[in-house]
Protein backbone atom coordinates (compact mmCIF):
# COMPACT_ATOMS: atom_id res chain seq x y z
CA UNK A 1 0.00 0.00 0.00
CA UNK A 2 1.25 3.28 -1.01
CA UNK A 3 2.39 5.41 1.85
CA UNK A 4 1.52 9.30 2.57
CA UNK A 5 3.44 12.08 4.40
CA UNK A 6 1.83 15.10 5.28
CA UNK A 7 3.98 18.10 5.10
CA UNK A 8 2.49 21.20 6.50
CA UNK A 9 3.89 24.70 7.97
CA UNK A 10 2.87 28.09 8.73
CA UNK A 11 2.28 30.28 5.13
CA UNK A 12 5.67 31.67 4.03
CA UNK A 13 7.69 29.27 5.21
CA UNK A 14 8.92 27.42 3.06
CA UNK A 15 6.77 24.45 2.28
CA UNK A 16 6.78 24.89 -1.34
CA UNK A 17 10.20 26.24 -2.17
CA UNK A 18 11.55 22.78 0.30
CA UNK A 19 9.23 20.83 -2.28
CA UNK A 20 10.28 22.33 -5.51
CA UNK A 21 13.81 21.09 -4.59
CA UNK A 22 13.07 17.73 -3.34
CA UNK A 23 10.98 16.79 -6.32
CA UNK A 24 14.09 17.96 -8.48
CA UNK A 25 15.91 14.50 -6.67
CA UNK A 26 13.04 12.48 -6.06
CA UNK A 27 10.37 11.95 -9.30
CA UNK A 28 9.54 8.32 -8.00
CA UNK A 29 7.25 10.14 -5.02
CA UNK A 30 4.12 11.95 -5.86
CA UNK A 31 3.97 15.65 -4.53
CA UNK A 32 0.00 16.65 -4.04
CA UNK A 33 -1.13 20.10 -2.97
CA UNK A 34 -4.03 19.69 -1.44
CA UNK A 35 -5.12 23.35 -1.79
CA UNK A 36 -4.54 22.71 -5.50
CA UNK A 37 -6.75 19.43 -5.70
CA UNK A 38 -9.59 21.17 -3.52
CA UNK A 39 -9.56 24.34 -6.17
CA UNK A 40 -9.73 21.26 -9.18
CA UNK A 41 -12.90 20.13 -7.27
CA UNK A 42 -14.10 23.47 -6.86
CA UNK A 43 -13.84 24.58 -10.00
CA UNK A 44 -15.38 21.65 -11.51
CA UNK A 45 -18.15 21.94 -9.50
CA UNK A 46 -19.09 25.65 -10.44
CA UNK A 47 -18.23 27.05 -6.91
CA UNK A 48 -17.14 30.20 -8.44
CA UNK A 49 -14.03 30.08 -7.18
CA UNK A 50 -10.92 31.16 -8.81
CA UNK A 51 -7.64 30.83 -7.27
CA UNK A 52 -6.48 28.65 -4.03
CA UNK A 53 -6.50 32.18 -1.16
CA UNK A 54 -10.46 32.24 -2.31
CA UNK A 55 -11.20 28.51 -0.89
CA UNK A 56 -10.89 29.29 2.68
CA UNK A 57 -14.01 32.15 2.81
CA UNK A 58 -16.00 29.30 1.38
CA UNK A 59 -18.69 27.92 3.47
CA UNK A 60 -17.37 25.38 6.18
CA UNK A 61 -19.88 22.99 5.08
CA UNK A 62 -18.58 23.20 1.27
CA UNK A 63 -15.08 23.38 1.99
CA UNK A 64 -14.98 20.08 3.91
CA UNK A 65 -17.42 18.68 1.40
CA UNK A 66 -14.47 20.17 -1.41
CA UNK A 67 -11.44 18.75 0.65
CA UNK A 68 -13.28 15.49 1.58
CA UNK A 69 -13.28 14.72 -2.19
CA UNK A 70 -10.14 15.76 -3.23
CA UNK A 71 -9.26 13.52 -0.68
CA UNK A 72 -10.39 10.79 -2.10
CA UNK A 73 -8.60 11.92 -5.34
CA UNK A 74 -5.92 11.72 -3.55
CA UNK A 75 -6.14 8.12 -2.13
CA UNK A 76 -6.57 6.78 -5.41
CA UNK A 77 -2.46 7.79 -6.24
CA UNK A 78 -0.79 4.95 -6.28
CA UNK A 79 2.50 5.95 -5.10
CA UNK A 80 4.32 7.29 -1.94
CA UNK A 81 3.21 10.76 -1.98
CA UNK A 82 4.23 13.60 -0.24
CA UNK A 83 0.62 16.10 0.78
CA UNK A 84 1.52 19.96 1.14
CA UNK A 85 -1.25 21.69 3.28
CA UNK A 86 -2.17 23.63 5.99
CA UNK A 87 -2.47 22.21 9.85
CA UNK A 88 -4.80 25.53 9.95
CA UNK A 89 -6.51 28.42 8.19
CA UNK A 90 -6.51 31.34 9.46
CA UNK A 91 -9.86 33.16 8.46
CA UNK A 92 -9.83 36.45 10.32
CA UNK A 93 -9.47 35.83 14.00
CA UNK A 94 -10.98 32.62 13.34
CA UNK A 95 -8.82 29.77 13.14
CA UNK A 96 -10.22 26.38 11.12
CA UNK A 97 -8.62 22.96 11.09
CA UNK A 98 -6.94 22.00 7.57
CA UNK A 99 -7.74 18.22 7.58
CA UNK A 100 -9.97 15.89 10.71
CA UNK A 101 -8.28 13.30 11.97
CA UNK A 102 -11.41 11.23 10.65
CA UNK A 103 -9.79 12.05 6.91
CA UNK A 104 -6.24 11.52 7.65
CA UNK A 105 -6.87 8.30 9.55
CA UNK A 106 -8.61 7.26 6.03
CA UNK A 107 -5.36 8.16 4.51
CA UNK A 108 -3.40 6.54 6.57
CA UNK A 109 -0.79 8.99 6.83
CA UNK A 110 2.53 7.51 8.12
CA UNK A 111 4.58 10.97 9.04
CA UNK A 112 4.44 14.52 9.31
CA UNK A 113 6.65 17.06 8.26
CA UNK A 114 6.42 20.92 10.00
CA UNK A 115 8.36 23.45 8.26
CA UNK A 116 9.17 26.49 10.23
CA UNK A 117 10.63 29.80 9.95
CA UNK A 118 10.62 32.58 12.11
CA UNK A 119 8.12 35.05 12.20
CA UNK A 120 10.25 37.39 10.67
CA UNK A 121 11.12 35.24 7.92
CA UNK A 122 7.62 34.70 7.21
CA UNK A 123 6.85 38.18 7.19
CA UNK A 124 9.87 39.31 4.55
CA UNK A 125 8.59 35.86 2.67
CA UNK A 126 5.13 36.76 2.57
CA UNK A 127 6.03 40.46 1.53
CA UNK A 128 8.40 39.25 -1.41
CA UNK A 129 5.41 36.79 -2.65
CA UNK A 130 3.33 38.90 -5.33
CA UNK A 131 1.66 35.61 -6.65
CA UNK A 132 -0.28 34.81 -3.87
CA UNK A 133 -3.51 36.94 -1.69
CA UNK A 134 -2.52 36.49 2.17
CA UNK A 135 -3.35 39.71 4.82
CA UNK A 136 -0.65 41.66 6.33
CA UNK A 137 0.03 40.41 9.78
CA UNK A 138 2.62 40.95 12.68
CA UNK A 139 5.30 38.53 14.13
CA UNK A 140 2.52 37.85 17.25
CA UNK A 141 -0.37 37.25 14.73
CA UNK A 142 2.20 34.54 13.03
CA UNK A 143 3.41 33.22 15.94
CA UNK A 144 -0.28 32.60 17.02
CA UNK A 145 -0.47 30.62 14.16
CA UNK A 146 2.89 28.89 14.52
CA UNK A 147 1.94 27.89 17.59
CA UNK A 148 -1.98 26.70 16.97
CA UNK A 149 -0.33 24.69 13.81
CA UNK A 150 2.11 22.55 15.87
CA UNK A 151 -0.63 22.06 18.54
CA UNK A 152 -2.51 20.30 15.60
CA UNK A 153 -0.04 18.77 14.50
CA UNK A 154 1.57 17.26 17.66
CA UNK A 155 -2.27 16.31 18.67
CA UNK A 156 -2.70 14.42 15.18
CA UNK A 157 0.78 12.55 15.87
CA UNK A 158 -0.14 11.34 18.80
CA UNK A 159 -3.86 10.45 17.98
CA UNK A 160 -2.58 8.53 14.71
CA UNK A 161 1.01 7.26 16.54
CA UNK A 162 3.07 8.63 13.86
CA UNK A 163 6.28 10.52 13.50
CA UNK A 164 6.25 14.28 13.72
CA UNK A 165 9.09 16.00 12.49
CA UNK A 166 10.03 19.82 12.99
CA UNK A 167 12.22 20.93 9.95
CA UNK A 168 13.50 24.77 10.85
CA UNK A 169 13.87 26.79 7.16
CA UNK A 170 15.78 29.51 7.83
CA UNK A 171 17.03 31.85 5.60
CA UNK A 172 19.16 30.63 2.40
CA UNK A 173 18.90 26.58 3.89
CA UNK A 174 15.85 25.61 1.91
CA UNK A 175 18.32 23.04 -0.02
CA UNK A 176 19.80 21.31 3.02
CA UNK A 177 16.04 21.67 4.21
CA UNK A 178 15.17 19.15 1.24
CA UNK A 179 17.98 17.23 2.19
CA UNK A 180 16.59 16.66 5.24
CA UNK A 181 13.17 15.89 4.04
CA UNK A 182 14.82 13.50 1.41
CA UNK A 183 16.43 12.02 4.32
CA UNK A 184 12.81 11.62 6.47
CA UNK A 185 10.94 10.30 3.30
CA UNK A 186 13.59 7.62 3.23
CA UNK A 187 12.86 6.22 6.03
CA UNK A 188 9.48 6.68 5.83
CA UNK A 189 9.20 5.09 1.94
CA UNK A 190 11.87 2.58 2.43
CA UNK A 191 13.41 3.56 -1.02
Amino acid sequence: MPKKILMTGTPGAGKSTVLALYNKRNKSIGIINLGTAMLKVAQEEKKGIKDRDRLRYMHDNDIIEIREKALSKIMKEGRNSIIDTHSSVKQGRRYVPGFSMKELGKMEVDAIIYIDASSDEIIRRRMADSSRKREVEGPSEIDEQRSINLAIISTIALHLNIPMYILYNRDGTSKEVSEEVTAISKEIFGA
